[in-house]
Order: C-alpha cells, then structure tokens, then sequence
C-alpha cells in the first residue's frame, strides 16, 4: 500500500539508549520520595531507543499511601523529552497485590529499580493455565481489533504507537501457540516483520511496510480471536447456554459479544460502522463475555464501574472463575490505591474506561473529559 495513500503522525524520534537511562534515572529521582512507595518496577523486554516506550510499576505499603504531591499526581506533568520516552501514565499496586501479578501477568519479567524487592508467589500449574487464559481474553477485548482497523479506514496512522502496538502482537501469538500446542508460521513471519521494522526504523522509515503491516494486524488480531474461542469451545472452557448478544458500553472498550461470531462478518460490520456512522465497537465472540460478566460480581471501583455498562442476560459456565477473581481484586485494590494517592495515571492494569474521582485533580480532568463527549 502506498504510503501517499496514508497521513502519518507522532513520527519517532531518534533518542539514545543514554536518553532512556536518562529518563529513568528522572523517574526515579522524581518519585522515590512519596509517602508510602516501597519500590519501583519495570518490565518489557529489549528496548529500541526512540520506539520503544517504559513501563513503571509503583509499588506502595497500602497503609502507609497518602496523597501524593499535587505535582506529582499525573504522568503529564513530566517535561516533553521523558513523556514521549516513557510514553504512557504509569501503573500503582499495593504490596500485597503486586505478590499476586502473577494472575495479571504470568509470564511478565519485573525488573526492581528502586527500593526493596518484593517477593512475587509463583503459581500452582492449573493457575498459570488459567491466568494465562484470562489475560489473553482481555488483550483481546481491549486491543483487537480496535488497536488497527480504524487508523486502516480512515489511513492516518499514529507511527510511534503502531510501532508499539504492532510489537505487542508477540505476546498474544506466543501465548495462543502455548495454549494451543501448535505453532503457526504465518504469524511468527509476522512477527519477524514487525521486528524487522523496529529494528530498521531509523534506516529506513518504511512507511509502506508500516501500512501494509497494520493492515495485516487487523486479520492478525481477528485470527488470533477466532483461534481463541475456538480453543475455549472445545477445551470446554466457556460455554453459554441461553440469553441474547451481550453487551458493553464504556468510553473505551465498547464491544458487543455475539452468538455465531464469524472472523468476516465482524470486520465487515465494524468496518461499516467506521466508515458510515464514525463510531467504534469492537464485534468479538459471546464467548468472551463471561469473563467481563465475572468481573462485575465483585466488589469494588472496577466491577462496579463494569456492572454500570455491561447489558446482558446470558447463562453460561465458565470453568476459571477463580482466576479471574483474583484479577479483580488486584484491579479494584488498584483502583482503591489511586483514590488514596489521588493521582490521575491508569487506575488498574485493565480499568476498563474506570477514572478515579480523588483528588482535585482528577475532578477537573473529568469535567474536561464530559466537555469533550
């Protein structure tokens, strides 16, 4: 596809592996002397300066948390230089929780930069199975095909962030080919392009093959979906009985769960929706909606905020509740967490659209947010 077909934005720009030491080195310096703040995480694998972004985990004794500084309360507040290395708001975790990152995160590195380390429980076999089974459901209902089909339809592409998203396809494959016992060599070809490109970005400025690349990451991130309820029906995993097309209406995440999904149909209807009413559902299998029903039985920010948007009246059997409750009350210790340091960054791993109202702070950002819609 040519790339005079396409408008691109937020090009990358070429900072040094010094620039990124830098950075965190900023983070750190900024952060360390928050009330409460036991240690500060990172994770991700290889960094390619001026691509890649930095993930933080900020991890606090929950009895120990106040509110943070005012100027110390949201990602954006960081100078322009750090903002684009590091990319994104950061994450906050209690202590007792972050023990159990692995039900959010079982195959993640965490890699301590500042403080004491805290000693993360491995999970029993059958736990690491399901965990594994439920972070896959919930890359899927957060990221595809919504990551890539829209910037394909109306051709502008965030270049910085595709170059991420596109680099994050490689966990999903890995982990449906771990689920699955079977390796596919169209995506891990895929995924070899995709490196390629990041490693070569600067040399090149491919924006052909980063089209072309998006392109086929739309079908990637739906064959990745059809294989994975594919697996769940006949592992016996999930199964729904009776009840109509389930619902979600978020500001971010807004999915209907349908009964006889079918890879074609669904990018067809998004794609009409896109082109002809402006507006994005991601169209993903009933069979991923009991999980996200799972969710909103619990107590909490989190649930609550999923049970407030979530329509539906299926029965159904899901054979990892377990799993994905102990999911929930990290996420909801999360959203708690950030009500008590009243900081405006993400309020859990997965929030599902939830914002945190602590804080004046993220008063004013949320009477933003209801101007704008």
């Amino acid at each position: 596809m040519p790339k005079d077909n396409y408008a691109f934005y937020n090009i990358p720009k070429a900072y040094s592996a010094d620039d990124y030491k830098e950075a965190i080195g900023h983070i750190i310096n900024k952060y360390s002397k928050i009330n409460g703040l036991v240690s500060i995480y990172g994770w991700g694998g290889k960094i390619s300066p001026g691509i890649s972004d930095l993930d933080f985990i900020f991890v606090f004794n929950s009895s120990k948390a106040k509110p943070m500084p005012i100027l110390k309360r949201a990602f954006y507040i960081l100078n322009k230089k750090f903002r684009y290395i590091a990319r994104h708001p950061f994450f906050y975790i209690d202590d007792a929780s972050f023990k159990d990152i692995r039900y959010v995160y079982p195959d993640a590195e965490f890699k301590l930069l500042y403080g004491d380390r805290t000693k993360i429980r491995k999970l029993p076999f059958k736990d690491n199975y399901f965990s594994r089974i439920a972070l896959l459901s919930d890359i899927i209902v957060r990221h595809y095909p919504r990551d890539f089909l829209e910037q394909t339809l109306v051709k502008s592409i965030n270049a910085r962030d595709m170059l991420l998203r596109l680099h994050s396809l490689s966990y999903s494959v890995k982990t449906m080919e771990i689920l699955a016992k079977e390796k596919n060599s169209n995506w891990d070809s895929s995924i070899k392009r995709i490196e390629r490109l990041r490693e070569e970005w600067f040399n090149r400025n491919d924006f052909d093959l980063l089209a072309s690349l998006n392109e086929d990451a739309v079908h990637l991130g739906l064959e990745i979906t059809e294989k994975f309820r594919d697996f769940l029906i006949k592992n016996g995993l999930v199964g729904v009985y009776s009840g109509d097309n389930a619902e979600y209406n978020g500001a971010r995440n807004s999915t209907m769960f349908v009964r006889g999904w079918s890879l074609k149909k669904a990018l067809m209807d998004m794609s009409r929706r896109i082109t002809e009413k402006r507006m994005f559902h991601s169209i993903l299998p009933i069979e991923l909606a009991p999980q996200q029903i799972e969710y909103s039985k619990h107590k909490g920010p989190i649930s609550s905020h999923v049970k407030d948007k979530l329509r539906h009246n299926l029965r159904y059997k899901l054979e990892y509740p377990d799993a994905i409750g102990k999911r929930a009350l990290i996420f909801n210790s999360q959203a708690e967490l950030a009500s008590k340091l009243k900081h405006s960054d993400f309020a859990a791993f997965f929030d599902f659209g939830y914002r945190s109202k602590s804080g004046i702070n993220n008063i004013v950002l949320n009477l933003l947010r209801g101007y704008r819609d």
